[in-house]
């Protein structure tokens, strides 16, 4: 049987944790303007998230950096 479509790119393991940051980065980015606008305990949900965010984000740093060091 013939595939229409193409099997996607391979990725290394670097380039999925560096995606990964960027998408953390855009989501913070999000998070924050979101949190501008709100007040009271919706503000601090939305900071909460962005809490998240860095945190999750710092993990993948930290797998770049094994990497890199390898």
């Amino acid at each position: 049987m013939v595939k229409i479509t193409p099997d996607p790119p391979e990725k290394s393991l670097e380039d999925s944790l560096s995606q990964v940051s960027g998408l953390l980065r855009c989501a913070t980015a999000t998070a924050c303007e979101s949190a501008e606008n709100q007040t009271g305990v919706k503000r601090d949900l939305a900071f909460s998230v962005v809490h998240l965010i860095d945190m999750a984000r710092a993990i993948v740093d930290w797998s770049l950096d094994q990497l890199d060091a390898r």
